[in-house]
This record gives structure tokens, sequence and C-alpha cells, in this order.
């Protein structure tokens, strides 16, 4: 009986494993369109480094095992599973469904030697932050004013990398609950966003002048802007907008970067606020939420992709930054393209392009 059970057991894996066709998270009998994580399960599903179970449910508040962490790091780096060194963690022979796996995570660094490695054990929150430098090795520097994390804490310094890098906010009460076990969501949440990390130069190039082809959705006509540098105000860079075609000059355009934060505003509006705006470095899922404090209320900004395409101005841009933006008080979406070193090369609302790159030319 206790062998047949191993044998159910063995294959209840296998399935997990199994890749499904043309599965999507937003198709999981228990996952919904509006779910918050749905960017970044849905993008480990397309990258064939997770999979639902078979009764297609994603099981998203179900505990992750460290067995399976090990199998999605080993997907999603792309580690060797063949002639793979034995780990000899005397709970994983070499029979045990996640071998290979496990033996290739180990082999990389991401999991140290041991006795036992308790591949059915759930992870910890801080654990993962520990795990997931070892697999990416973050840069950036700075603390974490994590309410529940010191200096003491283990993965202290793991934990300040990853919140520092966007990939882990922690709760609203300021806490960061280390100890607290990892469910599938946050840790395909968190993988993902890992995987998707990205820190463009957002800012328009100051060495050229801009023609964008513009329709203004306020009095439905069509323009042909000139954006000209103007000068640097001390924060922003200024840039000089005006039509070609009637030669009607437009309000000035602020743009700020300084690594951590990005805004864009038009000139009269930014003593109060930037009208687009958000925290870098960029990864994809959600990085603004409409419940989050701040002048503008309301808003949810997602990272659709860090490495997307676009065809603008007859040009063809890979590695591009996708992000949308959305409003509680409108049905409008507005979708953004930027390009590293570029800037914005396209936005559409509600699928009409509002702004397109034509060209640019050395000034």
């Amino acid at each position: 009986m206790k062998k047949m059970l191993k044998i159910v057991c063995a294959l209840l894996l296998a399935v997990w494993i199994i890749p499904f066709e043309s599965v999507q998270a937003a198709s999981f009998k228990d996952m919904s369109k509006d779910n918050t994580l749905i960017t970044e399960i849905d993008y480990l599903v397309e990258k064939g480094i997770i999979y639902g179970y078979p009764d297609n449910l994603f099981k998203p508040d179900t505990n992750v095992t460290r067995e399976q962490v090990a199998a999605m790091l080993t997907r999603a780096l792309g580690l060797q599973t063949t002639n793979v060194k034995d780990p000899e963690y005397q709970d994983v022979p070499i029979t045990h469904p996640y071998y290979k796996e496990i033996a290739a995570a180990q082999n990389a660094g991401i999991f140290l030697s041991a006795q036992k490695f308790n591949p059915d054990a759930s992870l910890s929150r801080g654990h993962m932050a520990i795990v997931l430098h070892r697999a990416f090795i973050f840069k950036g520097g700075g603390i974490s004013y994590f309410t529940d994390v010191s200096s003491q804490t283990s993965g202290y310094k793991e934990i300040s990398l990853i919140a520092n890098n966007n990939i882990a906010r922690g709760y609203d009460d300021g806490s960061f609950r280390p100890n607290l076990p990892l469910t599938r969501a946050h840790f395909s949440a968190f993988l993902a966003r890992a995987l998707t990390l990205s820190n463009p130069n957002l800012l328009k190039d100051t060495a050229y002048d801009y023609t964008y082809s513009h329709y203004s959705l306020k009095d439905k006509k069509q323009y042909t802007l000139k954006y000209q540098y103007s000068h640097y105000d001390g924060k922003n860079d200024v840039w000089a907008v005006s039509d070609l075609n009637s030669n009607k000059i437009f309000n000035s355009e602020l743009l700020f970067s300084n690594g951590e934060f990005y805004g864009q505003a038009i000139a009269k509006n930014v003593s109060s606020h930037y009208d687009f705006s958000f925290r870098l470095p960029l990864r994809i899922g959600v990085i603004k939420h409409e419940n989050d404090e701040g002048v503008i209320s309301g808003i949810r900004i997602t990272v659709k992709a860090t490495d997307g395409t676009v065809q603008a101005g007859d040009v063809d841009y890979n590695n591009v930054i996708v992000l949308e933006e959305k409003s509680i008080y409108s049905d409008g979406v507005s979708t953004y393209y930027f390009v590293d070193g570029i800037g914005l090369v396209k936005e559409l609302y509600n699928g009409v392009v509002v702004y397109e790159l034509l060209n640019r030319t050395a000034n």
C-alpha cells in the first residue's frame, strides 16, 4: 500500500511539471483577470516555468515547497540537468521526481550543502530573498526600513536588496514578515520580477530633436509635434513643444529621472504633481496601485513587458518597456512604449495611437 501511495504521489508531482498547451494564468479556475499578480504568473506560464494542476487549478494560496522552488529556478535560469553532481541530500535520492532540478540548483550554489534538503518543506519570505539573490545577484544599496527586519534578521542584506529593486514591497503595516511561509502566487511573482528586472534610461536624449505624430483627444485633430530640448531647470529636462504645420506652441514637457524615480508632466502641472510617475527599477507587474498613498489616487500602473517589441515611425524596436495605466474614475486605458536611451516611442489610449515617434535628428 505504501509503495502504491509513493507511485501516486510521484505521478501527481510529475503532472505538475508537465506543460499544458495554451494555458494562461487567467484561464485557471482559481485565478481571475483582476488578480494583481496575473501579469507575473502569466509570464511564467508562457515561458514554461510554472504550470497548473490537471484540474485546471493554480492553487495560488498553497505554500510553495522547496522542491518546487528548485524546479522553477532550474527552468528559469536554464540550468543544466544532465550529468549533475549528486548533492548528497539524505532525503533526495536519485529516484526523487525533482532530483535533477534540486541537484542543479545546489550545484549552482542556490541551495547550500546539508544533510537534508527537506523538499516538501515550505519556503519563508526571508529565505526566498536569500535564494533569489543567490540566483540573480541583485545590485544596489540602501537599507531595509521594514518594522520587523533588522540587521540581526537572517537575510537582512538580501531582503533590503529585493526591496530596493522593487521585487517585494512588504505589507501595508510596514512589515516584511520574513518568517511567513511563501505561497505559490507570491513566489511566482517574485521570480517573474527578478527575471524581468530592468533599469532603463527613459528620458529623451537631449542631443536630439524629436518629431511625433500626435492625435489630440481633446480637439480630435492630428498634429506633427517637434520636441526640442530647452534647458535644465535644476530638477527637470525642459522640452519645448510646437506643431510643425501651424507653428502652434504647446505646453513644455518636463521629464525627471534620478535612477530611483521617473516622472513626466506638462509645465503648468509640475508644481502639484507629475502626470505620469513611478519608481525605478522596473519589472513586470503592478508597480503603482490605485490604493497607494500619494497626490494622484485611483491610478494603477502595470508593467506588461520589459522586453517587448513595437513599431513606431516605420522602425521596429526591441527590448521595449510596455506600461499600462488605468484609472478607477474612467474606462480609459493608456499604453506607453519606452525604449532605453530614446524615451517614449509610442502611446495608445484605448487602442488609438495618440503619440508616435516619427524620427529623431541630431540638434
